[in-house]
Order: C-alpha cells, then structure tokens, then sequence
C-alpha cells in the first residue's frame, strides 16, 4: 500500500490545496465573531496537522515537533504509530499531499470550543518509498472522504481525531 492509505490502514486493522496554507473560506454574514475565529483557528489546526505529518513524512520521523502543535489525542496517536511502524519498516512518504477542508459544525455557536471538519484528503500523489529508494509498490494513492474534529485545548486548536473513510469523494 501506499501514501496515506498505506500508512493508515495498518492502523485502522491493529479553498487551498496545499496544507499549511490559510484558509480561504467565506463565513456566512450571520456567524458571530468567536464562530468564525474559531472556524479560522481549527482549519489553521487542520492545514497544519497534514503540513507536519508531510513533513514527518519524509523522513518518518514520530518526534517532530509541529506533529503535537497542530495535533492531540487519537489524531497524534494514529499519526506517531503509523510514522513509527514506516521507520521500524524503513519506509518514507514523499510526494504532495491535497486537501480541501470545509467546517461543518461549531459547538457551541456562542463560544465555540469544538469544530467538526469534512475533507476529501488526495493521497494520489503522496506515496510510500522505500528509504533507500524506490517505491514501495506500484498501488496509487486516491482521494478520501475523511472527517476530522478540531478542539480548543489550553495550547489552542488542535485536531484531536480524524477518520479517514474507505469511501472515494
């Protein structure tokens, strides 16, 4: 397997594409001020999450720092002990990784502390490789149907689960 799909599966059985990026979503007139600060904090979160899992990635590295910035709880356990299982197989991610977040729900609407994420993650070009060249195997990557939850934790936003479904989107 490979990419995402890859990384994830062994797990799951035991506005811009670009992660890291600042969102670019319009907010309905009527959303209140800490609704939509909160809306901008969780995809911050989000987009920074798979922007240090790519980064981790390419090296398998289950320490880097900007993994428990952006993420906590099963979303930095699922991310640690599919980047561990890669170094102990001595496999790397490298490519791009697409997504295209878009919020949900906020909870509550008056002083939001929960915001529920709905993606369609593209691993198509995000792909394992063997560390010492090559890919893994010659399975491409897809697209995902993948929600996510964001919460505000005294470090601020962060992702603290996220599913990523079987299904195509």
């Amino acid at each position: 397997m490979v990419g995402l799909t890859g990384l994830l599966m062994v797990l799951v059985a035991c506005g811009s594409r670009t992660p890291g990026a600042t969102p670019t979503q319009s907010l309905p007139l009527s959303a209140s001020s800490s609704s939509s600060a909160a809306e901008h904090d969780a995809l911050v979160a989000y987009r920074g999450m798979w922007s240090a899992f790519v980064e981790a990635g390419k090296t398998s590295d289950p320490d880097a720092p900007d993994l428990r910035k952006y993420a906590s709880d099963d979303a930095l356990k699922l991310i640690v002990s599919g980047l561990v299982t890669n170094r102990d197989q001595r496999k790397v991610i490298l490519g791009d990784l697409a997504i295209d977040p878009k919020i949900t729900a906020v909870k509550p609407a008056g002083k939001p502390v929960e915001v529920s994420v709905l993606d369609c993650v593209n691993d198509e070009k995000w792909l394992e490789h063997k560390a010492s060249g090559g890919l893994v195997d010659d399975v491409p990557g897809g697209k995902h149907r993948t929600t996510a939850t964001v919460k505000l934790t005294a470090d601020g936003w962060k992702v603290s689960r996220f599913d990523l479904g079987n299904e195509s989107c």
